[in-house]
């Protein structure tokens, strides 16, 4: 379909078929045309050189500071934020800071002088789709690896999510083996290997332990989580995080631009920070004072009884696509989800996505979805979503799997 008008969570196309949206990839947050954002996005505002400082670097800078750890022990670790644009340029960043310690540590002289240098990330994990952003992402690695050369030499060292046993094994043998493992990049709830699975605290206390030892730069991808998983943008804010070491970066996105204007956040320590070289990297759009007036904006929407509503209201997702689940006798195999960030693998005689799938017959019957997976329905609603919606929305997956087309079936 082709859009021509939305508002809140609702899209009108140019046939007039109305659409319930729960399909932008976690970008809107507060839906269509959130009338605090539009004002942010289009007041007056200088752009005749966006990379030097302006007083909206100053106001995100704060918002920040005040927003990540609010409820961690030590408050916020980051002091440091670099504003890009999409997520996948905030990641580029923190391959560079990461490949300025993977120099530092084998050059001549290094703890590992030498020592051939290799990536880490979650099995299923993506980090975006750009240079080296691309490089850390397994869950696009098939299609990369089949068309580009530049994958021909990459190796990337994937651990299964929350397998501890898995993560120390892969250390040990990087110290066995001799070689140095430069970064790893986690999403502490995943977006697209396995929409809605978080990472546990056990799990992620041991890649911090382990980073830290090896002398890795651990990097918490949390461009599609941040906000939408538990109502707060860190992952130093989660249950059970909030006594932990926060890792050396963290990124964000998505919800934080409200997908209304490309904007990213590298989150950086002091130790992170440090790393950083002049002249590893510049972009003419870097720290653009829109941009960072609309994720001020967002983050002053952030109220507790929105992110009380994230929570309960995915809870109320999960537990009710479960019994659906029950209800249907296999035809949903597995269901995943932390607050607004959930998914319902299907069973093989389902397509998600492409002709004739459960994801394009649905946005026929007016639910907007999106695909994750390898064969599951994506949900990513809006943060004030209500029972009523989602009822609404577990009532079309319903009809989806009774009436939708199958594998094979025209």
């Amino acid at each position: 379909y082709v859009s021509m008008a939305a508002r809140g969570p609702w899209i009108i196309t140019t046939k007039g078929a109305v659409l319930h949206d729960n399909g932008g990839y976690g970008m809107l947050g507060f839906g269509h045309v959130p009338e605090p954002i539009i004002a942010a996005m289009t007041k007056p505002q200088v752009m005749a050189n966006v990379m030097t400082p302006s007083f909206a670097q100053l106001k995100l800078s704060k918002a920040l500071a005040r927003e990540i750890g609010q409820t961690h022990d030590g408050g916020c670790p980051f002091s440091h934020f670099v504003a890009m644009n999409s997520g996948s340029e905030s990641v580029s960043v923190a391959t560079r800071i990461a490949d300025v310690n993977a120099k530092i540590l084998t050059d001549e002289g290094g703890r590992h002088a030498g020592k051939s240098v290799k990536k880490m990330s979650l099995s299923g994990g993506f980090h975006g789709r750009t240079g080296r952003p691309a490089m850390f992402s397994d869950s696009c690695r098939g299609s990369y690896g089949k068309y580009l050369a530049s994958f021909r030499t990459e190796e990337l060292l994937t651990v299964e999510p929350n397998d501890i046993g898995d993560l120390e094994t892969h250390f040990a043998k990087a110290d066995t083996e001799g070689y140095f493992i430069e970064a790893l990049f986690i999403e502490p709830v995943m977006g697209e290997g396995n929409p809605g699975v978080a990472i546990t605290p056990e799990f992620y206390i041991a890649a911090r332990e382990l980073t830290k030892k090896h002398g890795s730069v651990l990097l918490v991808d949390s461009i599609q989580a941040g906000l939408r998983s538990t109502g707060y943008l860190s992952v130093i804010d989660y249950p059970g995080f909030q006594n932990l070491e926060a890792p050396d970066m963290e990124t964000y996105s998505k919800a934080l631009n409200a997908g209304q204007y490309p904007l990213s956040i590298l989150a950086m320590t002091p130790g992170a920070s440090e790393l950083y070289r002049k002249g590893i990297y510049g972009n003419t759009m870097t720290a653009n004072p829109r941009a960072m007036d609309i994720g001020t904006a967002v983050l002053d929407m952030v109220t507790p009884e929105i992110r009380k509503n994230i929570v309960e209201r995915g809870e109320e997702f999960v537990e009710k696509l479960k019994a659906l689940s029950v209800e249907l006798e296999g035809a949903i195999t597995n269901v995943e989800g932390t607050g607004l960030l959930f998914s319902c693998e299907l069973d093989p005689r389902f397509k998600a996505y492409g002709t004739d799938s459960l994801e394009e017959f649905m946005r026929m019957k007016g639910i907007g979805v999106v695909h994750g997976g390898e064969n599951s329905l994506r949900f990513t609603p809006h943060f004030q979503v209500t029972s009523e919606e989602v009822d609404l929305i577990i009532d079309q997956v319903r009809n989806a799997v009774l009436k939708g087309p199958q594998a094979g079936q025209a």
